[in-house]
C-alpha cells in the first residue's frame, strides 16, 4: 500500500514539474544585462564641407552688356584682377551728351555776360540788369549740375568698365556670359574671401549638443582622397597618412533651421532639438566645398550606471526600467519582471546614464518577446 502512495505522489510531482515546464514556455522571454559604471560618451563625429566665412558679392556699377568674361568659377584671384569687361557704349554716349550740354550752357553764359556789360556802361534800366543777372545765376547753376553729371559719368566709366576682384579669394559663383545684358547692382557672382577664413557647419542633437561650448578648440581633418588634385587642392600639404589636421574653434551654436552642413555621425540626427554648430577653421590653401570632418571628444558631467536607452520607459509616476528578480520554490527558481524607478541622466544615441535607482548586480531587461507589466513572470533568454 505504501508503495502505491509513493508512486502516486511521484507521478504527481512529475506531472506538476511537466506542467510548470510547459507553462514556462508560454511566459514572455526577456534578455537581460547588468549595468556598467562609468561616464557616458557624448563625442560628436561629423563631416561636412568648408564654407567661406564671407563671400564678396559681384555686381556691375552700370546697366551694360557683358563684353568679356576673364575668369571661371573656381578660379583663384587676387584683389584687383579683372573679372568682367563691359561694353559701356551707352554710358559713353551719355557722357558726350552731357559734355555737349555743358558747352551749350557755357556759350549761353558768355552771351548773357556780353549783353550785361553795355547795360552797366550805359547805365541801363535796373529791371533789365536784374533780370540778366538772375538769368546768369540760373545758367551757372545749370552748368554746375552738368559738371557734376559729367564727373559722375567719368567716374562710372573709370571704375565700372572693368569689374575687378574686391578681395583675394576663389570665385564661387559666376552667372553671366558674354553678350548678356545686366543691370546696375545686379548680382553676377561672388568671391570667397581668403581673409575671412573658412567655416565648417555641422549638426548635433540631444545631450551631445548640450555639452558643446562656444570657444572649444577642436581638430578638423581633411583627407587627401577628398581633395581635387588640380587647382587649390594641389597646394594643400598632407602628412604621411594622407591627412591634414587644421585647428578649429566652435564660434556659434544655434537652433537648427532646416538642413545643415553636417552629414551623419554620433552627433545625432537632426530633430526638434537639433543644433547647428559653426566651427571657424584656420589654414592656408583651402577652398570652398572642400570635404572635412571633425571629432569632438566629450563625456557626461559625472559617472553613473550605463544601460541601453531602449531599456528606459516612463509612466505617470516617472522613469523606470524592468529588473528581473528571482524567487525560489520547491520546483526551482521563478523569475519576475518588476518596475524600478530611476533618475536618468544624459543620453547618447544608444546609451543612457542612470544616476539613482540601480545597483551593480541588478539584471536590466533590455528586450522582451512581448510587452511587460509590473510583476509579470518571465523566462530568461
Amino acid at each position: 500500500m505504501r508503495w502505491a502512495i509513493g508512486l502516486f505522489f511521484g507521478i504527481l510531482l512529475v506531472l506538476t514539474f511537466l506542467s510548470n515546464t510547459i507553462q514556462s514556455l508560454t511566459l514572455p522571454k526577456v534578455a537581460v544585462e547588468k549595468p556598467s559604471l562609468g561616464s557616458l560618451d557624448l563625442s560628436v563625429t561629423e563631416d561636412g564641407y568648408l564654407q567661406p566665412a564671407y563671400s564678396a558679392p559681384l555686381a556691375p556699377l552700370g546697366s551694360w552688356k557683358v563684353d568679356r568674361v576673364h575668369v571661371d568659377k573656381g578660379d583663384r584671384v587676387r584683389k584687383g584682377d579683372p573679372l568682367i569687361t563691359f561694353d559701356t557704349t551707352t554710358t559713353e554716349r551719355s557722357l558726350e551728351d552731357e559734355r555737349t550740354r555743358y558747352e551749350q550752357e557755357r556759350i549761353r553764359l558768355e552771351q548773357s555776360e556780353a549783353q550785361l556789360k553795355p547795360l552797366w556802361r550805359e547805365g541801363g534800366q535796373d529791371e533789365a540788369i536784374d533780370k540778366l543777372q538772375k538769368d546768369l545765376q540760373v545758367q551757372k547753376l545749370d552748368m554746375e549740375i552738368a559738371r557734376r553729371k559729367i564727373a559722375d559719368l567719368e567716374k562710372l566709366l573709370r571704375d565700372g568698365r572693368v569689374l575687378r576682384a574686391p578681395v583675394d579669394g576663389v570665385v564661387t559663383s559666376l552667372n553671366v556670359e558674354e553678350g548678356a545684358n545686366v543691370g546696375a547692382g545686379q548680382s553676377v557672382g561672388a568671391i570667397a574671401s581668403d581673409a575671412s577664413g573658412y567655416q565648417l557647419v555641422i549638426s548635433a542633437s540631444g545631450d551631445a549638443a548640450d555639452a558643446l561650448r562656444i570657444g572649444t578648440e577642436v581638430t578638423v581633418e581633411v583627407n587627401e582622397a577628398d581633395v581635387p588634385q588640380e587647382g587649390d587642392g594641389a597646394k594643400i600639404k598632407f602628412d604621411g597618412m594622407g591627412v591634414r589636421q587644421l585647428a578649429g574653434t566652435i564660434s556659434s551654436i544655434e537652433a537648427a533651421s532646416g538642413g545643415s552642413g553636417g552629414s551623419g555621425g554620433s552627433g545625432g540626427d537632426a530633430g526638434s532639438d537639433a543644433k547647428q554648430v559653426t566651427i571657424d577653421v584656420d589654414g592656408t590653401g583651402l577652398s570652398p566645398g572642400l570635404k572635412a570632418s571633425v571629432y569632438i571628444p566629450q563625456e557626461s558631467r559625472g559617472p553613473g550606471f550605463k544601460i541601453p536607452a531602449d531599456a528606459l520607459h516612463s509612466d505617470d509616476s516617472g522613469t523606470y526600467v524592468f529588473v528581473v528578480t528571482t524567487k525560489e520554490g520547491p520546483l526551482g527558481s521563478s523569475y519576475y519582471a518588476e518596475k524600478a524607478y530611476v533618475d536618468a541622466g544624459e543620453q547618447n544615441d544608444d546609451t543612457v546614464v542612470v544616476l539613482n535607482g540601480l545597483t551593480p548586480e541588478e539584471r536590466i531587461v533590455t528586450d522582451s518577446s512581448e510587452p511587460l507589466s509590473d510583476g509579470d513572470r518571465v523566462r530568461l533568454d
